[in-house]
């Protein structure tokens, strides 16, 4: 059975599914409103549109520290005769332990980036300073925040004049007894002076809320401000000005609520979600007047919206996972449901079963946020090679509703994403309400590809390399959250041929930062440029090759399980349409059959299959690298150190080069052929073949290809060429342990 507060929650959903940050938001301020209403520490009816304002999080760090909570006692019980607490009750004013329990009563709402003589929000406000301080006898501008001017400078500011003049009697009563209170001087005096008999004296450093606590008519007990709305009424209406002036001057005015659609007084002058609208960034909203008569136009959100927008920022703080760097990713779920598809169980289940655990999870290298994540994709059943089905491991609360079940939940769950590099200003990179969907699509259309026949039975890559080395080549991997967390395109390029840095900090929201740039591409639905991932393809290979050759052991050296990998990645993102092709080669394929009976068919096939090796000069350095490949694990079983692959690298063929590249590589071949006799000249004629009728149909210098096609072709030649054995024959088997590399 829901509670009425899920009910209330429900209601205040939007009627349309959410369609930007904002309205996501929006249902966290009511999740937000939702777990505080069952919690311990709120037994009275808080409002949401009250609690949308508070902060209760604000100064946790004064949670259970001695003296952190300075309370002021006024009488009210007689609004005609109001008075501070008698000594004989306990005195005018108390320094006691601050406790989380409390943090909704004492009903404080703190300034984002206050100053140290901002006033709060609220009556309760925040003061690190001396007793002399507190105490309100400070007598310059800087001495704010004290206990004498929550009855002076709050309680008979604007906003309290403005509250009180639309509230009810008894509640105007209230904010009117507070402010005679400040007009006593001899209660003031007596105020300050009791305050200081607390302390050992006036220079004694506090760190504190203070608040007042207030006795009402017909009441015994002595209220916190969070417990009384008319105080609350006050503090919504100070920040809700506030938010007209933020980033603009007297942004508000009559006109349409952006995330409510409800007409009626709007501002234009909070900051955003994640500051991005704030002064600090390097950019404003487009076509912003900053001056104020039509500055709301720009971004009209009612008040209670913009508040919760900025309660919001806090409560964001606990769906992110820190990447390094100053990055920052966050993994927002919410509901894709308009109110009336929405029912309060279906509320009550999603917050538990999905928005309570990964707010709850650990972050950090040690904590479970990766693992909830994890779970929690898999939960939804966004994974085909998972095998979890929607409702599984799930506690369903829809046992006896017919209507509903968890399915019905799953189906409406979505993930948003964004990606923010902190510093000064932090910068939104990219933000997305779906980033689960499209990197599920390219995680299944990745599992197919290693599931395809080029890596099962006889194909060319069947467990060469070995699929447990990799990530990227596992057939029962989830690789959803390696993609979101940028390792997916980290693994397989490198932006500088020289140099390693692909780890380095970027700066703040830079293009080039190649662990996150192609995951906003993927994201936000921009094509990825397949001409600058082949070059920062071959920037990686080149540098895996040249540490293979300083390292001294007996492997071949070439990173035959990048190129694998880079493979995969680029059949994975052509076939989900993720590439930008009009630079360079289109990679689609098509099945190639499994029914291949000897190597010559499986070369045959794997070329057939492949449109970027339609063309004989693709052909031709594809087999050019495959012969490489053949005949470099040929010398490393002879045991000779001048292999094949040290003397043509990678980035040492280019079109000036091939043609010498490929005589010197044909007559090495016809040299081994002469020498050995376990060997012939059609030993490797798949390749010699293909080779010698297709390298000069066209003069090299003329191929159209680019230095960085070439080069990624003869490479994945070489890959092919270092796997090419088995087929239900012995020829070259002596082979097979010379040919494994360290980059398997």
């Amino acid at each position: 059975m829901a509670s009425e507060e899920a009910t209330t929650a429900v209601s205040r959903f939007q009627n349309r599914i959410p369609a930007s940050l904002y309205e996501v938001a929006w249902q966290y301020s009511l999740f937000d409103w939702y777990a505080a209403s069952q919690s311990s520490a709120i037994d009275w009816d808080l409002a949401p549109e009250h609690l949308a304002y508070l902060t209760p999080r604000a100064k946790s760090g004064l949670f259970g520290k001695d003296d952190s909570l300075v309370v002021v006692y006024a009488d009210l019980s007689d609004p005609t005769s109001p008075t501070l607490r008698s000594d004989e009750d306990g005195g005018p004013v108390e320094i006691r332990t601050y406790t989380a329990p409390e943090r909704f009563r004492v009903g404080h709402s703190y300034p984002e980036k206050k100053t140290s003589n901002m006033t709060d929000y609220s009556i309760t406000t925040h003061k690190n300073a001396d007793a002399h301080h507190i105490a309100g006898l400070r007598d310059d501008g800087w001495g704010t925040n004290n206990i004498q001017d929550r009855f002076t400078t709050w309680a008979q500011s604007e906003y309290a004049e403005q509250v009180r003049d639309e509230a009810t009697d008894e509640d105007a009563a209230v904010l009117e007894a507070l402010g005679a209170i400040g007009d006593d001087e001899e209660l003031m005096d007596h105020l300050a002076d009791s305050f200081l008999n607390l302390v050992e004296s006036e220079d004694e450093e506090i760190d504190a809320l203070i608040t007042v606590a207030v006795r009402l008519p017909e009441e015994k007990e002595y209220k916190l401000p969070g417990e009384v709305g008319v105080l609350n009424d006050v503090m919504r209406a100070k920040k809700a000005s506030r938010l007209e002036n933020i980033s603009v001057d007297d942004a508000s005015g009559a006109g349409t609520g952006y995330v409510t659609g409800n007409d009626g007084t709007v501002t234009g002058g909070s900051p955003g979600l994640f500051g991005m609208n704030g002064k600090l960034q390097r950019e404003h909203i487009p076509n912003l007047d900053p001056h104020g008569t039509d500055a709301w136009r720009g971004r009209p959100l009612e008040f209670d919206t913009a508040a919760a927008i900025a309660a919001a920022n806090s409560l964001f703080e606990d769906f992110f996972r820190g990447l390094g760097q100053n990055r920052r990713l966050y993994v927002l779920p919410y509901l894709a449901a308009r109110r009336d598809e929405l029912t309060p169980e279906m509320f009550t289940w999603f917050h538990e079963r999905v928005y309570e655990r990964l707010q709850s999870a650990e972050t950090g290298s040690e904590g479970d946020f990766d693992d909830v994540v994890d779970q929690l994709f898999a939960d939804a059943n966004r994974v085909d090679n998972t095998g979890v089905s929607k409702a599984s491991n799930s506690q369903s609360p829809f046992e006896n509703d017919s209507k509903t079940d968890a399915t019905d939940v799953w189906d409406h769950v979505r993930f948003a994403v964004v990606h923010q590099v902190t510093g000064n200003p932090d910068r939104v990179f990219f933000g997305t309400l779906d980033g689960v969907e499209p990197v599920v699509e390219l995680d299944n259309a990745h599992s197919r590809v290693v599931g395809s026949e080029a890596f099962v039975d006889d194909g060319i890559f069947h467990n060469n390399p070995t699929p447990d080395s990799s990530p990227l080549l596992g057939t029962e991997t989830n690789r959803t959250r390696y993609m979101l967390y940028g390792g997916y395109f980290q693994r397989t390029t490198e932006p500088t041929r020289t140099s390693r840095k692909a780890s380095e900090t970027p700066g703040a929201g830079d293009i080039d930062d190649s662990r996150m740039s192609r995951v906003r591409n993927l994201l936000t639905d921009s094509k990825i440029d397949a001409h600058e991932l082949l070059v920062q393809y071959i920037h990686q290979l080149v540098q895996d090759q040249r540490e293979q050759f300083g390292s001294g052991d007996d492997y071949i050296p070439f990173p035959k399980r990048s190129v694998v990998e880079q493979y995969v990645q680029l059949r994975a993102l052509t076939s989900v349409g993720a590439l930008d092709t009009k630079n360079t080669f289109s990679f689609t394929s098509t099945p190639m059959t499994n029914q291949t009976t000897d190597r010559n068919a499986r070369l045959d096939s794997f070329i057939e299959s492949h449109d970027a090796l339609n063309d004989d000069p693709e052909v031709a350095v594809f087999t050019l690298g495959g012969l490489v490949g053949r005949t470099s694990a040929y010398q490393s079983y002879k045991e000779v150190s001048s292999t094949l692959i040290r003397r043509y690298p990678v980035d040492y063929l280019t079109k000036q080069t091939v043609k010498e590249v490929t005589k010197e590589v044909l007559q090495m071949n016809n040299s081994y052929a002469e020498a050995d006799g376990e060997r012939s000249y059609w030993t490797d004629s798949r390749y010699t073949e293909r080779l010698t009728e297709t390298m000069l149909t066209v003069d090299p210098t003329d191929w159209s290809l680019s230095e960085a096609e070439l080069q990624w072709l003869y490479s994945l030649g070489i890959a092919y060429g270092l796997s090419d054995q088995s087929m239900q024959t012995d020829e070259d088997s002596d082979e097979t342990e010379a040919e494994a590399t360290p980059n398997q």
